[in-house]
């Protein structure tokens, strides 16, 4: 994995790219039997500056989400990558997604939270997270590096999981504190920023937006789990990938109620977020629902890596 600076120059590139110089559709998905359960296909390619092709990314995740799997012990997502040769088609890769997932959404996060964190001088920046899984676990490094000296708030339905990501947090570069609310209520309404990474359920739009700070950052990893439609219409509403947020909303079952987005992290990186008058009370809601040209584009830099440092295990063809 590449060291923490580098990954949010990764997601900015990727971020910049949509809609540019990226061919990506929209996740292709199904859906299993079990209650909240999905199985994405997510490609993606990404085309360089040779004429030839030979800089270009190309690549896919498969990744399939489980949430009853933890009360089984399992991981609740599970996911491959496929890196492929741009010139040929052939498969160049195969290595786990769940560490690129993690640290990619994170990534993600950073760039949001770089562009639209409000600015504070005189204390501390509040954070509250709102999950303590892996998602939860993987934006810790980014919140102290971005928001440093920043006093963390964590929330989760199993006490001892948030438990033990708070301890975890205190060995993490940074952050100042970091201490577990039961209450999301109360995590919630003196955060500057909160970060959403609840797993995914039969609940939607669980949080009520006038908990929120009058200019506080709410970025969301987990759909509409807890983000309700009306933050969405009263906020500066962000989204990673339009074409994707509007496929998704339009299948139902996510984002019922939300507005079409005033603008994209590309759009924000470049200067042209039209729509920041709709920017009620200075909150921000920025929300990324994964796009597969940043797996692809972590997955590529992975394997440049994984080559100069000699590792990996190499497959007969």
């Amino acid at each position: 994995m590449p060291p923490l600076e580098d990954r949010i120059a990764l997601a900015e590139q990727a971020l910049r790219a949509l809609g540019a110089t990226a061919e990506m559709p929209p996740k292709i998905g199904v859906h299993p039997r079990q209650p909240g359960s999905l199985a994405h296909a997510m490609p993606a390619l990404l085309r360089g500056p040779a004429e030839d092709g030979s800089t270009d990314l190309i690549g896919m995740k498969w990744i399939a989400g489980f949430p009853a799997n933890q009360a089984l012990g399992l991981p609740a997502y599970s996911a491959l990558t496929i890196v492929n040769d741009p010139g040929t088609g052939l498969p160049l890769a195969v290595m786990d997604a769940g560490p690129i997932t993690a640290q990619r959404t994170a990534a993600v996060s950073g760039v949001a939270i770089g562009l639209f964190a409000p600015r504070i001088e005189d204390r501390a920046a509040r954070v509250a997270v709102l999950g303590a899984g892996a998602q939860g676990l993987s934006h810790l490094p980014l919140i102290g590096h971005l928001l440093p000296g920043a006093e963390v708030t964590i929330v989760d339905l199993d006490s001892a999981r948030a438990e033990a990501l708070a301890e975890r947090a205190t060995a993490v570069e940074g952050l100042t504190s970091a201490r577990v609310e039961p209450s999301i209520q109360a995590a919630v309404e003196s955060a500057d920023v909160v970060v959403s990474a609840v797993s995914f359920g039969p609940a939607h739009q669980a949080l009520d937006e006038s908990w929120l700070t009058p200019g506080a950052l709410f970025v969301t990893v987990d759909y509409d789990m807890e983000a309700p439609a009306a933050l969405a219409e009263q906020a500066f509403f962000v989204v990673d990938e339009r074409s994707q947020f509007l496929a998704t909303r339009a299948a139902g079952g996510y984002f019922a109620g939300y507005p079409d987005p005033d603008a994209t992290l590309g759009e924000a990186l470049a200067g042209a977020s039209a729509g920041s008058a709709n920017r009620q009370a200075g909150r921000t809601l920025v929300t990324h629902l994964g796009t597969g040209l940043v797996d692809v584009v972590f997955a590529a830099a992975i394997v440049r890596r994984a080559e100069q440092l000699g590792l990996g295990t190499i497959l007969p063809r």
